[in-house]
């Protein structure tokens, strides 16, 4: 049974370089660190969680929700060293957003909420925010401590609707747009040949469908000087996006061939 901790013990944990696996005593993400290591696999928009009130309180479906949400991407890297997910959906608050941007009212042309959220519910959402991303950039921070000559890898994973574009996109796409290429260039390049190697039958590409400009790449590499992360979004193959019926056996060849590339990542 995963245990349920709070910050503090969560922190004290990663300060004694202790493996663990556990939920934030609140539910708001799930950690697990099997060995420490110079890289964060994180799937900040798997979750699918709303309080019972706000569940009343929204607008959208079940199916409308995991149409914008990324399920399964937490799947994709469980098998990973260190794991984040997040466990509450976007549309309670966006990881991937800037705080001033977190909350939506509407979201892709839609309304989210039969009744505006309350200030004590926008407040309360926000402190779910900020817990996540306290772990994160603590965790961060002690790998930066030990592994001091090497660059700490993030593969932020998501999926992608493809449904809705007119034109052939690619099965996974690597958004740079805000990564500095003359010093990152290398891992980039290697990271997506590593991809179009596992994933053979796929078109991998940069820069095609998206451009990694979430705030979760922007605000891990500001405040990490050796931090690179790899926003990497995949098509949604492995469901109907939907329904969001899943094809099990997608989704586990990708986890295999995913986990392959990024040993592969991790070996100098």
């Amino acid at each position: 049974m995963v245990a349920a901790l709070n910050i503090k013990e969560i922190i004290a944990l990663i300060d004694r370089k202790v493996p663990f696996e556990a939920i934030e005593e609140s539910g708001c993400f799930y950690i697990k660190i099997d060995r420490y290591v110079p890289m964060l696999a994180a799937a900040i928009h798997d979750g699918h969680h709303l309080p019972e009130d706000l569940s009343k309180q929204c607008a959208l479906s079940e199916v409308e929700r995991l149409y914008e949400e990324d399920p399964h991407t937490a799947t994709f890297i469980k098998d990973c060293p260190i794991v984040f997910v997040g466990l509450d959906s976007r549309y309670y608050y966006d990881l991937n957003r800037m705080p001033n941007e977190a909350l939506y009212e509407v979201a892709w042309g839609k309304p989210v909420w039969k009744i505006p959220l309350s200030e004590a519910q926008k407040t309360e959402a926000m402190e779910r925010y900020f817990r996540c991303y306290r772990v994160v950039h603590h965790l961060i921070t002690s790998l930066e401590q030990v592994f001091v000559d090497q660059p700490l890898l993030v593969f932020d994973i998501h999926s992608y609707n493809y449904k809705r574009w007119e034109r052939k996109v690619p099965e996974i796409n690597i958004g740079t747009s805000q990564i500095d290429h003359a010093r990152w260039g290398h891992y980039i390049e290697r990271y997506i040949n590593l991809l179009s190697n596992a994933f053979d039958s796929f078109w991998v590409a940069e820069n095609n469908t998206f451009f990694g400009k979430g705030a979760f790449l922007k605000q891990l590499m500001d405040q990490h000087s050796s931090c690179l992360v790899f926003a990497t979004e995949f098509k949604k193959y492995f469901c109907d996006e939907l329904t969001a019926v899943v094809y099990t056996d997608k989704v586990e060849e990708t986890t295999f061939r995913l986990k392959s590339v990024i040993d592969k990542m991790l070996t100098p």
